[in-house]
This record gives structure tokens, sequence and C-alpha cells, in this order.
């Protein structure tokens, strides 16, 4: 997540990683928390087929993050 200070307003930006649905190969885009580690493993339905990806994020040196999503079965 970005911060962005204007005037004595703090702006907050989200960042999204663009994905692909294994199942279903519909595109979407993950929420990526910012806060959280820089090796973060969950499980998220796909919202348009509703099959569970194992999710797993990696920040790199860079601050930028990657996605890896696998279907339940791999």
């Amino acid at each position: 997540m970005q911060r962005f200070e204007s005037g004595s307003t703090i702006v907050r930006v989200r960042e999204y990683i663009p994905v692909t649905c294994p199942y279903c190969g519909e595109e979407g885009d993950l929420d990526v928390d910012e806060t959280g580690a820089s090796r973060q493993s969950y499980v998220q339905d796909c919202p348009v087929c509703c099959q569970p990806w194992q999710v797993e994020l990696t920040r790199d040196r860079d601050g930028e993050w990657n996605a890896t999503l696998r279907t339940g079965d791999e």
C-alpha cells in the first residue's frame, strides 16, 4: 500500500496484482496487504467460478509483489 500525504490528509493506495483463475481462466486482481509479511500464503475463492485458489504472494528486493495461484489439487 502506498501512502500519499495531501495537506493534512493521508491517502492510502492499495496495490493490486493482475491474476488469471487457474480453473475458469477469468482475469481478476488480487488485493495485496502491504502490512503483511514479504511471503504470504492463503486460500481465496475465485469471484467468478467460486473455486478455491491457493495463493502465494512474495515481495522481491525491489518491493514488487508477485503472485502464484494454484488449484486445490496441485
